[in-house]
């Protein structure tokens, strides 16, 4: 079973946001994803909304070849960064892409941390990288965009583990959002 929630905060200032969030449910489990368009703002929003569409529209457990199509439909726009992974509830296996700055962590018996590639969706982008986890009961993921601060530990916040994953994309943001960025988290609990 997995419990996911997901919060989006626009860069202080902004009506909107040039982050975006998208999650689905696949025949074995749920694709998340996670986006951050270059700048912020309206001109910023449009293109996330765009992304948004075509990943909803698309989700898939084969995410290297959904995100190299999502660079070829990005062609000629400002550009993205994003992290794709597809979760296999039954296995607890997690397949994760990604390029540019986003993060995928594990935090829980084992904390690992997914880095995505260097590179510009619709810009420049080299063959992605595929990386696997494997989830123990309990485990929480998260992947989040670069307008949350990447360097915080289990002391920073040490009831992650305890709270519900509403709770825990809420208090990230709060707590470790940049307040000159957009901002964007997905909290996913494998129970196993």
């Amino acid at each position: 079973m997995l419990e996911h929630a997901s919060r989006i905060r626009p860069c202080p200032g902004e009506s909107v946001s040039g982050d975006a969030v998208v999650i689905r449910s696949l025949p074995d489990g749920l694709f998340a994803a996670i986006v951050d368009v270059l700048g912020h703002g309206p001109e910023a929003h449009r293109v996330a909304e765009t992304i948004d569409a075509y990943l909803s529209r698309y989700a898939s457990s084969d995410v290297p070849g959904l995100l190299t199509r999502l660079h070829q439909h990005l062609q000629g726009t400002r550009g993205a960064a994003a992290g794709l992974c597809a979760i296999d509830a039954a296995a607890g296996r997690v397949v994760y892409a990604g390029i540019g700055n986003t993060v995928l962590r594990r935090l829980g018996g084992i904390e690992t941390r997914l880095v995505s590639q260097d590179g510009v969706l619709g810009q420049n982008m080299r063959t992605p990288r595929v990386q696997t986890l494997q989830l123990e009961k309990g485990d929480l993921l998260l992947l989040y965009t670069d307008g949350v601060r990447d360097r915080f530990g289990a002391e920073d916040y040490p009831s992650i583990l305890d709270h519900t994953p509403k709770d825990v994309v809420r208090t990230v943001i709060d707590r470790f959002g940049k307040g000159y960025d957009d901002a964007a988290c997905i909290a996913v609990r494998y129970a196993g």
